[in-house]
């Protein structure tokens, strides 16, 4: 009778489907397209670049997003997709001003790779506005045209629970919202001594005290 241990039966990996290596490979290729664009902007960035530095062939990235202008309009829907996850993590705010305030705080309060959207989106915008006939502009205002949303549907939001001043037109107050904050962080961007912490905590303040009912 022989003496060794039964062998142990082999564990079988489960396969993963089409959809799940397809929404994968779509992942690693967006996240090398924002390193790339964070790093050194899109002008001359190429698909063929993007599809290596995921990983894959050369050709993948033209295959998934047909042209550059599709893998940029897919970058920057990717990044609203990352901020609103980011977002979600945190703790859970009522609508209307309490989440206005809390979206600010958690603006300046991210730390390391977490800006690397934030910077290659501030890049995309830069690079829509220099270039004529740029293939950044319509994803880029769509981009705002999202972030804009949020805040005036926060802001409608605050007015009909009559804790924001109906003085404060949703739109256009969206608008300088959105503006300070990107104004800011590219200028901590540029330079990283400024205090942003206290320009935070001086911008929750006014943004309070504007908006707020009096």
């Amino acid at each position: 009778m022989s003496s060794k241990a039964p062998a142990a039966p082999a564990v079988k990996t489960a396969r993963r489907s089409h959809a799940q290596r397809r929404e994968e490979a779509e992942r690693r290729l967006l996240d090398a397209a924002l390193a790339i664009v964070a790093q050194r902007g899109s002008v001359r960035m190429t698909l063929a670049e993007v599809g290596l530095a995921a990983g894959y062939s050369r050709g993948l990235a033209a295959h998934r997003f047909g042209s550059k202008a599709g893998l940029v309009q897919a970058l920057a829907g990717y990044i609203g997709e990352q901020f609103g996850q980011q977002r979600a993590r945190g703790p859970a705010l009522q609508p209307g001003l309490e989440s206005i305030l809390g979206n600010i705080r958690f603006y300046f309060g991210r730390r390391g790779a977490a800006w690397l959207s934030s910077r290659a989106l501030l890049v995309m915008m830069n690079e829509s506005c220099i270039e004529a006939q740029s293939e950044l502009r319509p994803a880029v205002a769509a981009y705002n045209r999202s972030a804009l949303a949020w805040f005036a549907q926060h802001i409608a939001t605050g007015i009909a629970r009559g804790e924001i001043s109906p003085a404060n037109d949703p739109a256009i107050t969206a608008v300088i919202l959105l503006g300070a904050m990107r104004g800011v962080m590219q200028q901590w961007l540029v330079d990283p001594k400024l205090a942003l912490p206290a320009v935070r905590d001086r911008l929750l303040r006014v943004v309070a005290q504007v908006l707020r009912q009096p």
